[in-house]
């Protein structure tokens, strides 16, 4: 959702700034809904030709949010990352990138959703009661480390999974994170990030599925749709 990533063409620039001019289209990790904004030119980076604007506002947010979790994590090659909400936009991301650094990933998802997750390199399973059982039999080696993008039953599984908590990160229970021992994401958006994965979506070694584009005028609606929970990919506003 663009609630937190606003993008836009820049207008101006300050001159000399390295390759600002060189390039019409940026966009920013800032957050805002906004037709233009003021930011330094620290905060944008280059918008390739080939990523949509509806890719490359959802991407300020989902993409930057897996990487962020998945280096807290600390997951490697060899290692086997459980990914709750695996269909999500940061899911998603969190799938691709673990897989990029060599790490065995089951995702949790609908079972219409599984066969994206299956293109994407991951180990589907279906969520809900038994979730744990069905994850020891996809992982008899155990699970490293998992990725929460769902909170509630998840983050009960992947502390009964995970042998380590600090080896959990939860994007929902933040309340809670303290208490159990589980991780929240931190750290810095970068444009480099962004300007990182952009290239690789440009270069088709990258997947940002958007599920629908709403006018400004629809925001409520698209909250609404956020609100059910479902549904693959990003949600972002259009202007």
């Amino acid at each position: 959702m663009q609630a937190k990533t606003p993008w836009s063409v820049l207008a101006r620039v300050k001159p000399g700034l390295e390759a600002a001019h060189h390039h019409p289209h940026r966009f920013s990790r800032l957050h805002a809904y906004a037709e233009y904004v003021v930011v330094p030119a620290t905060d944008v980076a280059p918008k390739p030709a080939k990523v949509p604007w509806e890719v490359a506002g959802g991407m300020t947010a989902g993409v930057q949010t897996a990487e962020l979790a998945l280096d807290g994590l600390r997951v490697a090659a060899g290692e086997t990352l459980l990914v709750h909400g695996a269909a999500g936009s940061v899911g998603t991301a969190a799938v691709q990138i673990a897989r990029r650094r060599g790490a065995t990933v089951i995702g949790t998802a609908r079972e219409v959703n599984h066969d994206h997750l299956r293109a994407l390199g991951a180990v589907p399973v279906t969520y809900g009661e038994g979730l744990a059982d069905r994850v020891r039999e996809l992982a008899p080696g155990g699970i490293d480390a998992a990725l929460d993008g769902a909170g509630g039953h998840a983050l009960e599984v992947s502390i009964e999974l995970v042998g380590e908590r600090s080896r959990i990160v939860t994007l929902v229970e933040h309340g809670k994170a303290a208490e159990l021992g589980v991780q929240v994401v931190q750290g810095q958006r970068t444009a480099e990030r962004l300007g990182r994965y952009a290239a690789l979506y440009a270069a088709g070694e990258f997947v940002f599925p958007v599920r629908r584009a709403y006018r400004l005028e629809e925001a409520a609606d698209a909250h609404r749709e956020i609100e059910t929970g479902h549904g693959r990919g990003k949600i972002v506003l259009t202007l």
